[in-house]
């Protein structure tokens, strides 16, 4: 019978193992209260992944001493005890401090789910009260098994959730390179180890399908088990090899294999798989990839789980696809980086995936600095034309009495100057896309002779006296202009408005989805930081408040464009709100306006200029935070994001200390 003093102390340890926040604070807690019976007694718990031969050391230590506790946790397991009361010396172990021949050892292991299974093993001196210590341990391992699989189940929902926002804004890393292909294998790692999770399984892949070979290709980053394949054959073709893979891609549908010994289709990828589950990862009702999860036991899957990794899949092929784009941009010398996650941009994109799968002409509409070239290139990019060319022609940057010839070409001697046959830019794109930006700007007379050829697929060459020519093109057009109203003032002809609009795509000012800024100035400072050489690290919080409440007239690339001037003019590696250009300050947040003073006075320099504009947007905004902050510093200075010396210098700087004082009242 355990006495009454001891019992005590495990009700102490039951109630503090309970309060506990996470594993490691749960074995420290109870290595806390084993020591209120034995002071010298040691306690070390691993978690064990079966499929890696991993182990983590809880509580967490470091040097030789963890080695040893691995090394002894890896020796007990290999003897297959699952509990163990004795001599240390009948373990047959080497001695290390804490471990000796002189030493009691009780020792237990638990699985917590499929793949992960815990052990802990206690140390004892032998002069302890051994018959206690017994019966003390009978009470302890049940619990600690308890709130162990709590604890753990809720670190591994929490894990999900900083997962699963890591694939929603994968392209948005703290690589110094930004998105490029290191990124595209980090999104598909943790897109498997999302989806192991959810199966409670460690085992498994991500292969996308390399569309002009044909073959499925494993992701190096996105392989987790026992695998059978190797560096040399880390290629699957679908043509030669049987496989569920290959049903998967051809068909676009979930496989569940459940026996997969006598499953013809099954094609082993890792060690002892019993069952096999394989979801497409698709785009345009293909498959463009698949998730492959693999489980050591037969009847593992059910088509709940097919449905639920599907979902998951389908909810990471935006990203997937923007990581393609910006790989497979940059090695032709032009990366095109897709940043919006708003549920604008998820809208807009899923309209893009739609129209890119088909020929039909599409025209872009939006402000001037939106990403209309962006997003077709991205059309492009996403079309069975993606192979072929993608040529620009910008309506506005080129004169009238050329633009005629750059369109279509022209024969020698067609004008004065025309001392050779041109190719124009519709033949040059033969097979691919011609992008014709702003489209609004293209004068009356070319409006009919591109009508033509959006009518009938043929071109004429300037000065040409032969029969028209058939060309393979697909057209994107794009304009800023109020093209409805230039058809009422008969600027634009009604039937090319109608043959330009048959995929028409409205792409939303920055100012409409706020809350992806901060995302895209992260991005635009490690853009400008390999541009221009600087090592500015991120921005400050005031700084980014004040981004945020802008309007952007000119958009992202107003944005942009603001982020390189910051980071050329910081002294800093953090952007503050005197790295901004004065341009920012327009907002009736801070009490400017468009009518304010921001003209250069007489002989005023740049920096004189800018440290007006300065002085009378700090004495608004912090006399403004101070009034919400009830005169209160510190608030203040959380308000403003710095810290309380930096908000002192700014009052003392301004002579706001008066205003702060009045705010208190």
């Amino acid at each position: 019978m355990i006495q009454q003093n001891a019992y005590n102390i495990f009700l102490n340890f039951l109630n503090g193992v309970i309060r506990s926040e996470n594993l490691n604070d749960t074995v420290e807690k109870l290595e806390k209260f084993v020591k209120k019976t034995s002071p010298h007694a040691r306690i070390f718990v691993s978690v064990n992944n079966q499929y890696e031969n991993e182990f983590e050391i809880l509580p967490a230590i470091s040097g030789e001493n963890r080695k040893n506790i691995h090394e002894l946790m890896q020796f007990m397991q290999g003897k297959n005890l699952t509990k163990f009361k004795g001599n240390y010396s009948e373990i047959g172990f080497r001695e290390f401090p804490n471990f000796t021949n002189d030493r009691y050892i009780v020792y237990g292991t638990y699985d917590i789910e499929n793949g992960i299974s815990c052990a802990m093993l206690a140390s004892y001196p032998l002069d302890s009260d051994i018959e206690l210590i017994s019966e003390f341990s009978d009470l302890i391992f049940p619990t600690l098994w308890s709130v162990f699989t709590e604890r753990y189940k809720r670190m591994i929902d929490s894990k999900e959730s900083e997962i699963l926002w890591k694939i929603r804004t994968a392209q948005h890393s703290d690589s110094d390179s930004g998105l490029n292909t290191i990124e595209l294998n980090q999104l598909l790692e943790n897109l498997l180890e999302l989806a192991m999770r959810k199966m409670k399984l460690r085992c498994g892949c991500i292969m996308l399908l390399n569309e002009a070979t044909g073959e499925l290709e494993f992701e190096p980053r996105a392989i987790r088990g026992k695998s059978l394949v190797t560096p040399e054959a880390a290629k699957l073709s679908l043509k030669t090899a049987k496989s569920i893979a290959a049903v998967v891609i051809s068909e676009n549908r979930p496989y569940i294999c459940n026996d997969t010994e006598n499953d013809e289709n099954y094609y082993p990828f890792f060690h002892g798989t019993k069952s096999d589950l394989i979801v497409p990862i698709e785009f345009q009702r293909r498959a463009i990839g698949l998730i492959d999860l693999e489980a050591p036991e037969k009847d593992y899957f059910t088509q709940e789980d097919a449905d639920e990794i599907s979902a998951l899949a389908g909810e990471a092929t935006m990203f997937i696809r923007r990581a393609q784009l910006f790989k497979e941009s940059s090695e032709k010398g032009n990366a095109i980086m897709i940043m919006g996650t708003s549920d604008k941009w998820k809208a807009l994109e899923k309209r893009i995936e739609k129209a890119s799968n088909t020929d039909a002409t599409v025209i872009l509409r939006g402000e001037s600095g939106t990403g209309k070239e962006l997003l077709a290139h991205a059309i492009h990019f996403n079309s069975p034309r993606k192979n072929g060319a993608f040529v620009t022609l910008n309506c506005a940057a080129i004169p009238a009495e050329l633009l005629e010839s750059e369109m279509f070409g022209h024969v020698k001697g067609a004008f004065t100057g025309a001392y050779t046959n041109k190719i124009g830019e519709f033949e040059r794109a033969e097979g691919g896309t011609i992008f014709l930006d702003e489209i609004g700007d293209l004068p009356l007379m070319l409006q009919v002779k591109l009508l033509r050829t959006l009518q009938s697929g043929e071109i004429r060459p300037v000065g040409s006296d032969k029969g028209t020519k058939k060309v393979n093109v697909r057209v994107i057009a794009a304009t800023s202009r109020d093209l409805e109203t230039m058809v009422k003032e008969r600027k634009f002809r009604m039937d090319i408005y109608y043959r330009l609009h048959v995929v028409p795509i409205h792409i939303p000012p920055l100012r409409e989805y706020r809350n992806d800024i901060p995302q895209l100035v992260n991005n635009f400072i490690k853009a400008a930081n390999a541009a221009y050489k600087t090592k500015v690290s991120g921005i400050d919080d005031a700084a980014l408040k004040i981004l945020m409440d802008y309007d952007y007239p000119g958009n992202v690339r107003q944005l942009k464009n603001f982020i390189n001037q910051a980071v050329i003019m910081s002294d800093d590696q953090m952007i503050t709100p005197e790295d901004l250009p004065p341009e920012v300050f327009r907002n009736e947040h801070y009490g400017t306006t468009a009518d304010s003073d921001f003209s250069p006075h007489d002989g005023e320099s740049y920096s004189a200029a800018k440290e007006r504009i300065m002085e009378q947007f700090s004495v608004n905004y912090f006399s403004e935070i101070l009034k919400q902050s009830g005169g209160n510093h510190a608030l203040a200075a959380k308000k403003a994001g710095i810290s309380r010396v930096a908000l002192y210098k700014i009052l003392s700087k301004y002579g706001l200390e008066k205003t702060a004082a009045e705010s208190q009242y």
